[in-house]
Formats: C-alpha cells, sequence, structure tokens
C-alpha cells in the first residue's frame, strides 16, 4: 500500500538558493524538452554537456521532469481519443522536484537531499513502510514542504479476516447524500452543514486583492501583496482540509461500509447554476470521497460510490418513484404514505444501493430500522421524519466529532 505524508521543512537562506537554483533549472530543462518536442531521458548527458550548470541537480530528478513531459502528453493523447478538446503543453516554471529511489536520506529531523544540502524537517508522524520518493515543493506563500511517498509490505491479518469473512449482520452500514443545503445527510440521520469556508473570507481576501490591484507591477510591494493573497487563500484551503479529514475520520472509525453517490461534479458546477456552483466548488465533494477511499482501504473496510440518479426521486420505503423540483425539500410519497426529509430519504437509497453493490443482498426498509425518533445531528433538522411542520433541535449524546 502507498501512502504518501507531507511534513515541513526550513531551509536555511543557502540551502534555500540551492534550492530555488534546481527549481530553475528542472523548468529550463521542462521548457527545452517541450520547444524541441524531445521527451526521451536519453537526451539529458548531451544536454549536459552543452549546458554544464545541468550537472548541479541529481540525475533521477531531471529524469522524473522529463518522464513527466512523457506522461502529461500521453494523458492528453487519451483525452482526444475520447473525443475531449485538449489544447498543447505550454512553457511553465516548475515549483516541485521529485527524488526517487536515491539522492535523499532522512536522519532524524535532518532531510538531506544530494548536491543541496542538509534541511530540518519537521516529522509530525512516523513515517511507515520503505520510502520511495520525496517530492519537495515550495508554495506561493514562500513555504517549502517534502512530501514522503512510502510503501507498506506487510499486511494486517486484522484487516484481511473482516474484509474477507465479515457477514453483513456484523458490519455497520452507512449512505451519505452530499447536497447543497447541508454538506451532508447520512442514513442514521447526521446533519452536518455546510463550513463555507470561502464565504467567510471573502470579505478579507476582496480588501486584500484591492490592495493588490493598487500595486505597479514588478514592484516589491507587489510581490509581497501577492503572498498576502496567497495566505488568505492557504487558510481557506487548509480549513476545507481539515473539515474534510474529521468528517471523513468520523465515518471510516463508526461504519464498515460507507457509501456515497458517484456524482459528475465537473457538469454540476457547468450546468449554468451560477448560484450553486460556488457552495459546490467550496464543499469540495470530490476531496472527500477521496479521503474516505484512502481512509477506509488502510482500515480494511468498504467505501462504494453508487449511481446517483434517482436516489433523491425513488421512495426508500416502496420504491416507487416521486417526482421533485431542487426546491422541493420534504419527500413525501402519496403511495405508502411516509413522510421524510428529502436529503435523508437519498442517504436511505445510497446506503442501500451500496449493500447491493459490495453482495451483500437487498436490505429492507423498515421504520424502525431508520432510526424514527433517534435522530442525531449537528444542527437543527428544519423537517423532522415525525413531523414536517415542527422543526426541531436534536443534539449528539457523546462528542462523535471532535473540534468539529
Amino acid at each position: 500500500m502507498i501512502k504518501v505524508t507531507r511534513f515541513k521543512l526550513y531551509p536555511n537562506k543557502e540551502v534555500e538558493d540551492k534550492l530555488f537554483s534546481n527549481l530553475r533549472i528542472c523548468s529550463f530543462v521542462y521548457n527545452w524538452c517541450l520547444e524541441h518536442n524531445i521527451w526521451n531521458d536519453s537526451v539529458l548527458p548531451q544536454l549536459k554537456e552543452v549546458y554544464p550548470d545541468i550537472k548541479e541537480v541529481h540525475s533521477i530528478v531531471l529524469q522524473n521532469v522529463v518522464h513527466q513531459i512523457r506522461d502529461n502528453i500521453k494523458a492528453l493523447s487519451e483525452l482526444k481519443k475520447k473525443g475531449k478538446r485538449v489544447g498543447r503543453l505550454r512553457h511553465k516554471s516548475r515549483h516541485s522536484m521529485i527524488f526517487e529511489q536515491t539522492g535523499f536520506k532522512i536522519d532524524e529531523d535532518i532531510l538531506k537531499l544530494s548536491k543541496i544540502g542538509a534541511i530540518p524537517i519537521v516529522l509530525s508522524r512516523p513515517i511507515k513502510g520503505e520510502i520511495k520518493q520525496i517530492i519537495i515543493k515550495h508554495n506561493k506563500t514562500n513555504d517549502w514542504f517534502a512530501s514522503v511517498v512510502s510503501e507498506t509490505t506487510a499486511i494486517n491479518d486484522w484487516f484481511a479476516f473482516r474484509r474477507t469473512y465479515l457477514l453483513p449482520k456484523q458490519v455497520r452500514a452507512v449512505g451519505i447524500d452530499l447536497n447543497v443545503s447541508n454538506f451532508s445527510t447520512d442514513s442514521d440521520g447526521l446533519v452536518i452543514e455546510h463550513p463555507k469556508n470561502v464565504k467567510k473570507a471573502e470579505k478579507r481576501l476582496k480588501r486584500q486583492q484591492r490592495k493588490l490591484s493598487r500595486k505597479v507591477k514588478g514592484s516589491h510591494n507587489r510581490k509581497k501583496q501577492r503572498r498576502v493573497v496567497a495566505k488568505v487563500h492557504e487558510k481557506v484551503e487548509n480549513r476545507r482540509s481539515d473539515f474534510l479529514h474529521k468528517i471523513s475520520r468520523y465515518y471510516v472509525d463508526n461504519y464498515d461500509l460507507i457509501a456515497s453517490e458517484g456524482l459528475s461534479i465537473a457538469g454540476m458546477v457547468h450546468s449554468g447554476n451560477s448560484g450553486l456552483s460556488k457552495a459546490i466548488l467550496d464543499a469540495s465533494w470530490g476531496k472527500f470521497n477521496s479521503y474516505v477511499q484512502y481512509k477506509a482501504e488502510n482500515a480494511g473496510k468498504y467505501a462504494v460510490s453508487v449511481i446517483a440518479k434517482g436516489t433523491t426521486q425513488d421512495c426508500c420505503i416502496c420504491g416507487r418513484t416521486v417526482p421533485k423540483d431542487l426546491k422541493d425539500r420534504t419527500h413525501s410519497c402519496p403511495y405508502c404514505g411516509s413522510v421524510m426529509p428529502r436529503d435523508y430519504n437519498s442517504s436511505m437509497n445510497i446506503r442501500r444501493r451500496g449493500i447491493e453493490k459490495v453482495g451483500w443482498g437487498t436490505p429492507e426498509p423498515c421504520f424502525l430500522d431508520m432510526g424514527m425518533g433517534k435522530l442525531n445531528t449537528l444542527a437543527e433538522i428544519r423537517t423532522s421524519i415525525l413531523d414536517v411542520n415542527n422543526p426541531e433541535q436534536v443534539f449528539i449524546s457523546e462528542p462523535r466529532i471532535s473540534r468539529l
């Protein structure tokens, strides 16, 4: 299993100058290969003879630069075969470099890189398995990070037992409906409000961007202000990632099967409904699903994606189709008489499809199984399953998600 862990670096001025020099050389090699339509690393020895400065960079790093061009061209070709409109690779400056197999060594809290030097590194957690790659990255806020890619070969026997022999009756399954009225609603009635990280930072971001627009282009003050704007964006991204990590960890710790919708987020964003696109992108449902996926694999549990079509329209009790518009937030079935929040009905359908997908049969819908009157929520349930006309406030009996 491949695991990627990111650690912060604190290079001194001398080492930082070498890092910047290496990045400039990598950018030159990348752009030179693009300009001459060459993406085979056999050209590197000849290139070093013509440009001796290239020898300052570790050979594996340069090989990975050329390989990335080849991989990018291959990816564009695959998209073109599928009928997608693709452009071409353009010249750009690089902000990362990859050390693979050789050229690096971690000695306690020091990272040693070939032809660069020793860099203090903060190992906030132990590195498990054998280190395969170290990716050095510089971001727009002038911080340096090392992403350590490690591979573990040992298989946890308990996790293997769980996935192979655990019977459906012994597991807990949950369906998660991702929606725009809140972040998510699951089949156990847990409603998580949208964090709205972008909206909270909008006022400060507008103010800092106005200051940036007044700075003279190319001036030192403009560079300083660009870093301030970048820090605002970085804080929003960090808050979002922190929120998604906590939610995904909660579901993986408490359930054996996590089912979610296979949404086409790009299609939803470009559907023309600009009022919802911003909230959809801020929620980062795709990142949430990827977090749940890799954490479930590490824990020996299941995370599946089901077809989203019909999850909102179908009744989770009788299975009949009940058409609804986006503004209709209550599911009221004229066939079986069930009344419940629209998102909760969808989550129950997602849970059922997830159980069917992993081959655990078809669960029988039952009001008792649905936890009638025992909803757990982090926010106000505006439409109760029992009485849609009387919203109620239901609190969690114990802290289920820390620091949320």
